[in-house]
C-alpha cells in the first residue's frame, strides 16, 4: 500500500504532527492508525488499523459501515487501504446510518465477518439479505463484558450503552502494538461505567451531537428534538465534554493523547459551537479532532508509550 496525502483535518491545532502530511509518509509504519471515513447522520465509518512492528502487515477494521461500499472505497483509496485489507467490521448497532443492507452482498464476497452484539441479532434478522451472511458464516456475534478478537492485532471488549429501543455498543479496543482507543457514539448520556471502560486510551473517539441552545430552537419536529434531548438520544457537546473530563481524570499520564468527535448534526449544531465548548478547557483543547460528513479526516497515527511498548512486546510478537 503506497502512502498518500490526507484529506485536511480539522483540528484545533491545525500543526499537529500526528496529522500532517509528512508524518503520514516519512519513517517507519506507525503502530496505531485511525482515520474516520465519515461521520453524522448521513453515514458513520472509522477506519482502525494496527502495525505491531516495522514491515508486518497492518490489521485494518471498519468500526460501523454506515457509508455505502463504493463511498467507502473511494475514502479507504485516499487514506491508502482497499475493501482487501480488512479483517471485519464491527458495528455500535444497526441504524442505516451505522449499517447499510448494500454492504451485505459486499462483505459475502469477501468472506468479510461482521461483529455485532447478541442483543443486536434481532436488528440484524430486519436488514436486507441478512440471511446471506448467515449462511456464509459471517456473523460473529459478542457479549457485553467479555474481550473479543475482531482481527489478528486487535482485540475489542463492548459495553452496553442507553439509545433508543435497543441500545448501543460501546468499544475499548486494545491493540497488540500498546495503544488502545475508546469508541462511543449515539448515546443518550455518558455514565460512569462507560467513563471506567474506556479510562487510560490513547485515542477516545465520542458522539458531540448537538447543541442544545440550536436543537431548542430548531425546526425539526418536537417530538425528534425531545428523543435526542432525552437519556435515550444523543449526547450534546456539553455533556461529551464532561464525558472526556472524567476519562481524562480517570485516566492519568495524559490520556487520552486524542480526542475525536463524532456524528455532530447539520441541523442543531456547528464547528464554532463545537470549538466554543472544548475551548474552555485549556488541557484538552489541543488534543481535539472534528469530523465531517463528507470527508474524512487525516490520520492520526501515534506509537505505544516506551514503558507500554515493552510490557506490550511478546502481545505483538516482535
Amino acid at each position: 500500500m503506497k502512502p498518500v496525502t490526507p484529506l485536511q483535518m480539522d483540528l484545533f491545532d491545525a500543526g499537529c504532527a500526528s496529522a500532517s502530511p509528512a508524518s503520514v509518509s516519512a519513517g517507519p509504519p506507525p503502530t496505531l492508525g485511525l482515520c474516520v471515513l465519515g461521520s453524522g447522520s448521513g453515514g458513520n465509518v472509522t477506519l482502525l488499523t494496527c502495525t505491531p512492528a516495522p514491515g508486518v502487515r497492518p490489521s485494518a477494521i471498519l468500526i460501523d459501515a454506515g457509508l455505502g461500499p463504493r463511498t467507502t472505497t473511494q475514502r479507504l483509496h485516499r487514506a491508502g487501504f482497499t475493501l482487501t485489507d480488512l479483517s471485519g467490521i464491527c458495528v455500535t448497532h444497526f441504524d442505516t446510518d451505522h449499517f447499510r443492507p448494500g454492504w451485505v452482498r459486499t462483505m459475502v464476497d469477501l468472506g468479510l465477518p461482521l461483529f455485532c452484539h447478541r442483543w443486536h441479532l434481532e436488528d440484524l434478522r430486519k436488514v436486507r439479505n441478512n440471511q446471506q451472511l448467515q449462511t456464509m458464516g459471517l456473523v460473529r456475534p459478542f457479549e457485553e463484558h467479555k474481550v473479543f478478537r475482531v482481527a489478528p492485532h486487535v482485540t475489542a471488549e463492548a459495553i452496553r450503552l442507553q439509545h433508543d429501543r435497543q441500545g448501543t455498543s460501546g468499544f475499548r479496543f486494545d491493540l497488540a502494538c500498546g495503544t488502545s482507543v475508546g469508541f462511543a457514539t449515539d448515546l443518550g448520556h455518558a455514565p460512569e461505567a462507560l467513563c471506567r471502560h474506556v479510562a487510560g486510551v490513547d485515542v477516545l473517539c465520542i458522539e458531540s451531537n448537538y447543541d442544545e441552545g440550536m436543537t431548542k430552537q430548531s425546526s425539526r419536529p418536537s417530538w425528534v428534538n425531545r428523543r435526542n434531548l432525552s437519556d435515550s438520544g444523543h449526547l450534546s457537546n456539553e455533556q461529551a465534554l464532561a464525558a472526556v473530563r472524567r476519562v481524562n481524570e480517570l485516566s492519568g499520564a495524559g490520556n487520552p493523547r486524542k480526542v475525536v468527535l463524532l456524528h455532530r448534526s447539520s441541523d442543531c449544531n456547528h464547528p464554532v459551537k463545537v470549538r466554543r465548548c472544548f475551548g474552555r478547557d485549556a488541557a484538552l483543547r489541543r488534543r481535539v479532532v472534528l469530523t465531517e460528513q463528507r470527508r474524512a479526516t487525516g490520520w492520526i497515527r501515534l506509537r505505544a508509550l516506551p514503558a507500554v511498548r515493552r510490557g506490550q512486546q511478546t502481545l505483538a510478537g516482535v
